[in-house]
């Protein structure tokens, strides 16, 4: 991994994590803006249906659309601060989103005082209805997506082991903030806050 790549994915989990915590105190333990007062479009919506399909069977609600957005713009800065865009490079950002959507929500659980990271388990992330392996299934859709994204949908073998090695980075990192709540003691935290 060159030093480019490796300080864009810590810039990239960075974000991930400021991210995170500032949805924590927006959010509180209620995940998927289930008590936020957002605009919800009626569920029979031709839109909010499809929505639904796309997202795991997840509501739609404007305040999504809108993080989701600003996200999105957010990882196109570069291209209006005069990185040369090209169909090649749209496919690394895209992919970089997918990543980052998955490291985003998962850091939600563990920097989250109002929420007990040891309950990171289907039958307590009612948002997440359908789960593989530990995880739910949108976290393995979005990283095969990252990885099809970043491989540019061919079997390049060395798009590949890079795209392996920014999640390799990624998980370190994952597991240092993980060890770091644990140190600080977030985790006691969050008891206070059941009270």
């Amino acid at each position: 991994m060159g030093f480019d790549l490796f300080t864009q994915t810590i810039f990239l989990f960075v974000f991930c994590l400021v991210l995170a915590a500032y949805e924590t105190q927006i959010e509180g333990a209620f995940g998927w803006a289930q008590n936020l007062p957002t605009w919800r479009p009626s569920p029979t919506n031709l839109i909010a249906r499809l929505y639904r399909k796309i997202m795991g069977g997840r509501e739609m609600t404007l305040y999504h659309v809108l993080v989701f957005t600003l996200v999105v713009i957010f990882m196109h800065y570069p291209y209006f601060a005069g990185k040369a865009w090209s169909f090649s490079s749209e496919l690394t950002t895209l992919s970089f989103f997918f990543l980052v959507v998955v490291i985003w929500d998962f850091l939600w659980f563990v920097v989250n005082p109002r929420y007990d990271f040891g309950q990171f388990w289907g039958q307590h992330v009612l948002w997440h209805k359908k789960w593989f392996w530990h995880m739910p299934t949108d976290y393995w859709f979005a990283l095969i997506v990252s990885a099809l994204l970043y491989a540019r949908f061919s079997l390049k073998w060395f798009l590949l082991k890079e795209w392996l090695e920014i999640v390799g980075l990624s998980l370190i990192l994952t597991l240092a903030v993980i060890t770091f709540s644990i140190a600080i003691g977030i985790f006691k935290v969050k008891e206070e806050f059941k009270r």
